[in-house]
C-alpha cells in the first residue's frame, strides 16, 4: 500500500472487503458459523494494515460466542480458502481476507 495514495488503497481495501462479504455470504458450504466469524472480523480491518490481529479469546468475548465455535468458523473460513491466517510462534495471528476476485 502507498503511503501517499490520498485514501485511495483504503477506498479500494473497503471496496473488496465489501465484495468479500458478498461473495462469502452466498458460498456454497461456508456455514453461518464460519460467515459470521469472517464478517466479524472484516468489520475490524482497516484500509491501512488490511488485516486484523486478535486473540481467539477476545474475538470469542467480543461475539459472545465460545473459543470452540470461534475456532471451528477459522476452520470453515479456511477450508473455504476465504481467510488466510498467518500464524507466527509467540504472536497473534495475522487474518486476511481472500477471494477469488483479489
Amino acid at each position: 500500500m502507498l503511503k501517499n495514495d490520498n485514501g485511495e488503497a483504503a477506498l479500494e481495501f473497503y471496496d473488496k472487503r465489501r465484495r468479500w462479504s458478498d461473495y462469502a455470504s452466498t458460498l456454497p458450504g461456508l456455514s453461518d458459523r464460519g460467515f459470521r466469524v469472517g464478517f466479524w472480523l472484516s468489520r475490524r480491518m482497516n484500509g491501512e494494515d488490511q488485516c486484523c490481529w486478535y486473540s481467539v479469546n477476545r474475538i470469542a468475548k467480543e461475539m459472545g460466542k465460545s473459543v470452540r465455535y470461534v475456532r471451528y468458523g477459522f476452520a470453515y473460513l479456511r477450508a473455504a480458502r476465504v481467510l488466510l491466517v498467518i500464524e507466527e510462534k509467540g504472536k497473534q495471528n495475522t487474518y486476511f481476507l481472500h477471494a477469488p476476485f483479489f
